[in-house]
Parts: C-alpha cells; sequence; structure tokens
C-alpha cells in the first residue's frame, strides 16, 4: 500500500500521461475532467490494491481505461443538446491525425497511444488491457495499416 504522499506525487507525475489518455476516449473536456476526478478517486480509494509500487503507471492507466469506457457508455445514453464545442481549433494537420486517431477502433487506437505517445512498452500495455503481447502486437499492425491505407487515400491526387 502506497503511503499519503507517495501516492500524490506518483499521481501528480502521471497526470498528463492520464490527460492524453482521456483524450484518446472522450471528445467532450468536461468528461475527461471527470475521468481524470474519478479514477484519482478510485485510485486513493483502492490504493491498497497495487501490490507494487512500480507497478503504479499501468494501475492507474488501467483505472483511467476503465473510468473513460464507463464515461462513454452512460454518453451514448444522452442526447447532446450542445452545439458549443468545448476545445480549441486545431490546425488542419492536427485536425486530421486527429480524426484519423478516432477513426480507428478503440481496440487499435489505445495500444497505438499508449505506445507511441506515453512510451508504455508492449508489455506494459499487454498488462493494462490485460491481453497477450501478441495480440497487442496484431491490434498495432493493423492500426498501423489502416493509418496507412487512411494517409495514402488522402494524398492521391
Amino acid at each position: 500500500m502506497l503511503e499519503e504522499r507517495l501516492f500524490t506525487q506518483k499521481l501528480l507525475e502521471s497526470e498528463q500521461m492520464l490527460h492524453r489518455i482521456a483524450c484518446a476516449f472522450l471528445r467532450s473536456e468536461s468528461d475527461r475532467q471527470d475521468a481524470m476526478q474519478e479514477t484519482a478517486l478510485k485510485a486513493w480509494l483502492h490504493r491498497n490494491r497495487l501490490r507494487e509500487e512500480r507497478f503504479f503507471k499501468t494501475w492507474i492507466t488501467r483505472i483511467m481505461i476503465n473510468e473513460c469506457r464507463l464515461i462513454h457508455r452512460k454518453a451514448r445514453r444522452m442526447i447532446v443538446t450542445d452545439t458549443i464545442p468545448d476545445q480549441p481549433a486545431l490546425d488542419s494537420n492536427e485536425l486530421e491525425t486527429r480524426l484519423m486517431l478516432e477513426s480507428l477502433p478503440e481496440k487499435q487506437r489505445v495500444p497505438l497511444i499508449l505506445h507511441y505517445l506515453e512510451g508504455f512498452s508492449l508489455e506494459e500495455i499487454a498488462q493494462v488491457k490485460n491481453i497477450s503481447v501478441g495480440i497487442v502486437k496484431y491490434r498495432m499492425h493493423q492500426a498501423r495499416k489502416a493509418l496507412r491505407v487512411e494517409w495514402n487515400g488522402k494524398e492521391e491526387p
């Protein structure tokens, strides 16, 4: 079990990574903030379940992914009436890249983001997603292949 000071330090060190993961799952900034708060709360309440401190990063990531899925499921049941975007405008390259990533199924998108943007090893991703390393490799291969097709399709005259 982590003591309060160490827990707080590790959580603060993970804050940017957790926000980027929330961005991969959720479109609304308010939903992302809710996911951040719920993740911190659930991690605090269940900190005694973390057996080894060195697994904090994968443990907290798993909590964040589960929380994002929960928020996403709840959002599907709601009718959105807001038409005002709650994120700043992106330049065309950033927007195109984000749209291409969002077009990927979650099973392919999340390993790519965890590996290339967050620096997770294949083994850590397998641990977070509770799947084998082989499946992680396969999903990343499929995602890169789909992005390549999408990208090349966009570049053709």
